[in-house]
């Protein structure tokens, strides 16, 4: 808008929904077959309402009685619960300086592709921030037992040790392997929970693998003419990849179901603030980005991991 002197005047809400727009639409971006830190089926998804979140889990009491009698013996296995948890809730923070006259004259297309670009890179900083928690799974991310993410050695609430850790390299039979671990994998309680794949997760390296592992028409690396197991009985489990588990290790895959133990937390989601230039001692109008969020193991329940290095 242009005053009697010749200048413009800056309609702040205006322009800020106007960058706001620009950096959602390129944060929210997303493409067949790669996965987010928002994805509800890889990442359970859940809000944190503190600056941490404390959390614990209860087990104990194994199968229901089985009995033809009205009322359940008194004799009940003891329900206990693991030490609590503590999970720090990280901000993402980021300040894209602009310049006075730029805005000024209304030439907001200069910083467009900057602001496109600070979208792609909080997206980037979410998602490198979650897939960490799986990547590091097998060396320093533990889960409330103590045990790393994807061990032989965890403990349940009931006492059992559950593994949902294997090494084998992904092909047809090895991640059979890996399914059939999770599919008898024991709750904190100590029955079997029945859990299914309902996501395998690879890094780029093994994304074409993956698919041609378990979404082909026929057997994978087979010269029979059998029905592929895995697309033809589960055409629900989706094959995804991450470029983030690639630095940690080219080799390893995942499998998992919904509401499995590793959480994402969202404290605060995007937000976003026009500071005035005449606030900034370089006469620059400072559009500051902030969010709030946290991932974390909790527990192991759920999901299973190999390293595939055999």
């Amino acid at each position: 808008m242009q005053n009697n002197s010749g200048s413009s005047t800056v309609d702040f809400n205006l322009v800020t929904t106007y960058l706001d727009k620009l950096f959602t639409g390129e944060a929210n971006l997303t493409r067949e077959g790669k996965a987010y830190a928002t994805d509800p089926v890889v990442f359970t998804q859940d809000r944190a309402y503190n600056a941490s979140v404390h959390s614990t889990v209860q087990g104990g009491g194994g199968y229901f009685q089985v009995t033809t009698s009205d009322v359940p013996t008194p004799i009940q296995a003891t329900v206990t619960s693991a030490t609590g948890r503590n999970t720090i809730v990280s901000q993402f923070i980021d300040n894209l300086p602009i310049s006075r006259t730029f805005m000024e004259d209304q030439q907001l297309s200069s910083v467009a592709k900057a602001v496109k670009d600070r979208g792609m890179a909080w997206a980037a900083t979410r998602d490198r921030n979650a897939f960490n928690v799986i990547a590091l799974g097998f060396t320093s991310q533990t889960t409330i037992d103590g045990a790393t993410l994807y061990s032989d050695t965890h403990t349940n609430q009931d006492g059992d040790t559950v593994d949902n850790k294997e090494t084998g390299s992904l092909t047809d039979d090895n991640l059979n392997t890996l399914i059939n671990s999770l599919r008898k994998q024991l709750a904190q309680s100590g029955y079997i929970a029945g859990y299914e794949p309902d996501y395998l997760l690879t890094p780029v390296a093994l994304h074409r693998t993956g698919i041609a592992v378990a979404k082909s028409v026929l057997r994978a690396g087979s010269g029979n003419n059998d029905v592929n197991y895995w697309s033809e009985a589960f055409p629900g489990m989706k094959v995804v990849y991450s470029p983030f588990l690639d630095t940690t290790s080219s080799t390893a895959y995942f499998v998992g179901s919904k509401n499995n133990g590793v959480t994402r937390f969202d404290r605060e989601s995007f937000s976003s603030t026009l500071v005035p230039w005449q606030n900034q001692a370089n006469d620059m109008y400072l559009y500051k980005m902030r969010s709030r969020e946290a991932v974390d193991s909790i527990y192991y329940n759920g999901t299973a991991g190999s390293t595939g290095t055999t």
